[in-house]
């Protein structure tokens, strides 16, 4: 009815530990016995070393017999247990191939269906082990709604994970079969396997990309404050040292670059901005507005506002393109800046 080499297979390409997998059987044999008597005193012994799996049926040591199911005389017990008694209980072993096909069938159905459960489960807590992780996979299909299925190798199996359209770099083009990495957003059970939802625009996902390139964030001798982006175009990330002889910005950017282009290259070629953290908020709005040069910068009392004063050729900087500059800037600072242009050796202060 199960053989124990498919058994085995099992536990080794759908990653079910063995104490699960004898669970199921336990479930499957039991449901076959009460499919074929009705009742629910079956006990199952396993032994995969050995490879038997032996069927019993639990009856007590009665006088007279009013269910030959539940129970069993002493006379006749006495031929399994020389030394039985009245209201002791007793085992009887139910040859496996005494069992009719009905029963059969309802312990392979409950065999599958428990496989399948605990399957789901192995992988969920796989996953659930690396949610808000950076995990590799293939472009699997596009699916409806603009999402994508993403194949997700774990071990010998593997699951299809979802990159829902929100989640996508805009602008960027994923192409079938290729491998891209992913940011594990959210991890959760379903009829079936596991939703496993990915990310490439999520801030953490760059975090992460930061805490792998950069040895300095990893051993928290720089330590990330704050990240915004707008994927695909444009990111910022303060960064603190709590060395003073480790430059922030200098060690996320690397040598000649290679660290932020490291990073860069992942996120479809997004331009990072490496901001470096003041505790005063002026210094900070400045710093955050980069690469524009800031001239001065004017908190107004009592508000999370801030009028920001810059040369007239530099005010597309601070913008940035469509806004993003200072939509960003304002985003990782939290205050609304107002970009106010300054002609140079001109008194007078334009408001944009």
């Amino acid at each position: 009815m199960i053989d124990i080499e498919t058994l085995r297979n099992i536990e080794k390409e759908e990653g079910i530990p063995k104490e699960k997998i004898i669970e199921i059987i336990i479930n499957s044999m039991k449901e076959a016995y009460k499919k074929q008597f009705g009742e629910e005193n079956a006990v199952v012994k396993i032994n995969l070393a050995k490879g038997e799996i032996k069927l019993y049926a639990e009856k007590t040591i009665v006088e007279h017999v009013t269910n030959p199911v539940l129970e069993i005389s002493l006379r006749e017990a006495g031929k399994f247990e020389t030394e039985a008694k009245l209201g002791d209980k007793i085992l009887i072993e139910i040859p496996l191939k005494s069992l009719n096909s009905s029963a059969v069938m309802a312990a392979r159905q409950v065999f599958m269906q428990g496989v399948a459960e605990k399957r789901k489960e192995h992988l969920a807590a796989i996953f659930s082990e690396k949610l808000g992780q950076i995990v590799k996979g293939r472009v699997a299909r596009f699916k409806g709604r603009g999402s994508t299925g993403i194949s997700l190798d774990v071990g010998t199996q593997t699951i299809e994970g979802t990159l829902p359209f929100e989640e996508q770099i805009p602008n960027e083009r994923l192409l079938r079969g290729k491998e891209y990495e992913f940011y594990v957003k959210e991890v959760k059970l379903s009829e079936r396997n596991p939703v496993i939802i990915l990310s490439r625009t999520d801030p953490n996902f760059l975090r992460k990309l930061f805490e792998r390139e950069v040895p300095e964030i990893a051993q928290k001798i720089i330590e990330i404050k704050g990240i915004v982006r707008s994927p695909g175009e444009r990111a910022k990330v303060i960064v603190l040292s709590k060395d003073l002889h480790v430059d922030p910005v200098g060690a996320c950017i690397g040598p000649k670059g290679v660290r932020i282009n490291s990073i860069s290259k992942v996120v479809n070629y997004e331009k990072i901005d490496i901001i470096r953290y003041n505790p005063n908020d002026e210094i900070l709005i400045a710093n955050a507005l980069s690469p524009a040069e800031v001239k001065k910068v004017e908190i107004i009392p009592n508000t999370k506002e801030a009028n920001v004063y810059v040369d007239k050729k530099e005010a597309p900087v601070a913008m940035g393109k469509e806004g993003i500059n200072v939509s960003l800037a304002s985003s990782l600072t939290g205050y609304n800046i107002h970009l106010i242009e300054v002609e140079e050796g001109e008194n007078n202060e334009e408001r944009k």
